[in-house]
């Protein structure tokens, strides 16, 4: 029989299987408390007010719109990996997706923080969704401004 041990590690969770596997749960519940932070919500604002001002509400798209796009989603993957490492031993992002894609196709991502944290992770990944955050973003600079 396969044995399952739970290590902690401050407050990690961390399933150790031969094959390493998460407790999927624990994890979202990390990102839920990394997506909540001040100091990445701040980011990410910063972010936005650094490149909103490349964005015009017109239907034709520019090809920046999409390099923009990446580097967001670029820093809220490398904020979100990195707090992960932080917090439960030995994690790697190769072997978390192929269990996170399991996970998701069993249907339990439909509750909790996981269905939250997927949510909010589609939408930063939506470019629409992206573009028209970054619109506001421009609206409210340029409000301020007059």
């Amino acid at each position: 029989p396969q044995s399952t041990t739970r290590l902690r590690a401050g407050a990690c969770h961390f399933l150790s299987l031969e094959a390493m596997a998460y407790d999927m749960n624990y994890c979202f519940q990390v990102m839920m408390h990394c997506i909540n932070d001040p100091v990445f919500i701040e980011t990410l604002r910063r972010f936005e007010r650094e490149h909103c001002r490349e964005f015009e509400d017109q239907e034709e798209n520019k090809l920046c719109y999409t390099t923009i796009h990446n580097q967001y989603m670029q820093l809220i993957e490398m904020w979100i990996e990195g707090r992960m490492a932080q917090v439960i031993p030995g994690f790697s992002m190769d072997t978390f997706l192929p269990e996170l894609n399991d996970f998701i196709q069993s249907g339990a991502a439909e509750r909790g923080d996981a269905k939250k944290v997927i949510e909010l992770l589609n939408s930063w990944a939506d470019f629409l969704s992206f573009k028209e955050m970054m619109l506001n973003s421009s609206k409210v600079i340029f409000a301020a401004i007059e």
